[in-house]
């Protein structure tokens, strides 16, 4: 129904309200009826009144009756409300994840920055020493100079040795001194050197430093742009389960017709239902007749006397059971397996006892993050089939593994109602399960770190 259409209605509506009313008053009025000891007019007044707020009821639950959209969305406005706050609490904790990012990268940026400023200083340092190389390089080449000249003026001392002995011995003192200077000079030089290698390895170091802190920005970067992901995937899920939802409503009008439908066929094939069930249950293969505990000396006769009794209660004239060796203690699941000259024939499944799982003992577990009721249904379906291959697998015969049943599904449910964030959830036997027993299971909250499944593993299980 469009907008103007309702309008329309609500004009028409309000004039039929004012129309009847006046109409209401003046019979009244011209009556002189007096109602509780008012005035003729008082009581006209109070007609009209009570003839309008009839009418407006009236007609609003003809708008409701009429309209089924409309009634749906009032009926069902506390429900969009709360989906609503769910999505806003949902919404939040994103946005205090992308700050939380966006902090870490900032301060990421910042310590880039100052890494970067720290590298300028090494690289003038490095400058420094590069010039200082430069001058005691020079410095050398000048000593070696000198050293030269001296060698030379050696070789002429030593051709004037015999002549100039006594002024030789005054320069040799001379020379000795330089000659100690410049190893100092050549030692300095040497660690010079040193602090130079030092110098470049610390470069190599902070570009590599730089290499990762670029990495983890890039990281974060991707983290961000995954958490809107994410967002955008929870958005699209909504308007999916809306579009389920009237899917859903309309394949319910569609089961009611059909279940109608049903109920004609069921009705037309009533008188027949009695001949064909009895012939059904005589010529059934797989008919369950029960279980049998055997003890530790029991064996097929328990069984065969057992089978006879079912059978004879089945209406047949006796029971034989098929080939097979048996010995207890177990658990024995008698079956039949079609009929020959008035007898049942029966087979049986055996299962040995044996302590399958200890009481505590978890058999199947999920850490997920907390969303709709529909995802924890899905998840608490998940691990109740895990349970159930697991008591397969541990000799459980298959009339027991039949966890969960719809009482501790709903049990399970109100366990996560009201919770958030990541959880731990795991089926754990309630007592010690033998194989010979109905196993008693339960949902449980567990403890312990979140698995691999959960989007943000540094975040904490409640």
């Amino acid at each position: 129904m469009t907008f103007w259409a309702l309008l329309v209605l609500i004009l028409l509506l309000s004039a039929l309200v004012a129309y009847l009313g006046d109409r209401v008053a003046k019979w009244a009025g011209k009556r002189h009826f007096r109602f509780l000891g008012l005035r003729p007019r008082q009581t006209a007044t109070l007609v009209a009144v009570m003839t309008g707020v009839g009418i407006a009821l009236f007609s609003y639950l003809g708008f409701l009756l009429v309209f089924r959209e409309a009634r749906e969305t009032i009926l069902e406005a506390q429900a969009i409300r709360e989906e609503r706050d769910r999505l806003k609490g949902e919404r939040e904790a994103l946005l205090r994840a992308k700050e939380a990012m966006e902090a870490e990268a900032a301060r990421a940026l910042s310590e880039l920055n100052a890494l970067r400023a720290e590298r300028k200083e090494l690289l003038k340092a490095l400058e420094e020493a590069e010039a200082l190389k430069g001058r005691l390089m020079a410095e050398a080449r000048g000593l070696q100079a000198q050293v030269a000249a001296l060698g030379k003026e050696k070789a002429r001392l030593e051709e004037e040795k015999t002549r100039l002995a006594a002024l030789l011995s005054e320069k040799e003192a001379p020379l000795a001194e330089k000659e100690r200077a410049l190893a100092e000079r050549t030692e300095a030089l040497k660690a010079l050197e040193e602090a130079l290698r030092r110098t470049a390895a610390e470069k190599k170091r902070l570009e590599g430093e730089k290499g990762r802190l670029e990495a983890d920005i890039a990281l974060l970067q991707a983290r961000l742009e995954e958490a809107r992901r994410e967002r955008q995937g929870l958005e699209e899920e909504l308007s999916a389960l809306r579009g389920r939802l009237a899917e859903a409503q309309r394949s319910l009008a569609q089961a009611e017709e059909r279940v109608r439908g049903l109920l004609r066929q069921a009705e037309a094939l009533a008188g027949e239902r009695g001949q064909l069930s009895e012939r059904l249950l005589r010529l059934s293969q797989g008919l369950y007749l029960g279980e049998v505990r055997l003890g530790a000396e029991e064996g097929r006769a328990t069984l065969e006397r057992v089978a006879e009794r079912w059978a004879l209660l089945q209406g047949f004239r006796g029971a034989e059971l098929l080939e097979g060796e048996v010995r207890g203690p177990g658990l024995a699941v008698l079956e039949g397996a079609g009929y020959r000259d008035g007898r049942l024939l029966v087979r049986f499944r055996f299962y040995p006892e044996k302590k399958a799982f200890a009481a505590g003992e978890v058999l199947a577990s999920a850490t997920f993050r907390l969303s709709t009721q529909a995802r924890h249904q899905e998840v608490l379906e998940r691990l109740g089939e895990e349970a159930r291959r697991r008591l397969l697998e541990a000799g459980f015969p298959p009339e027991y593994a039949t966890f969960p049943s719809p009482e501790e599904l709903a049990r399970g449910l109100a366990l996560l109602q009201g919770r958030k964030g990541v959880v731990r959830l795991g089926v754990v036997a309630a007592k010690d399960l033998w194989t010979t027993e109905r196993p008693l299971l339960a949902y449980q909250l567990l403890g312990g770190p979140p698995g691999p499944e959960v989007p943000l593993p540094t975040q904490k299980v409640p």
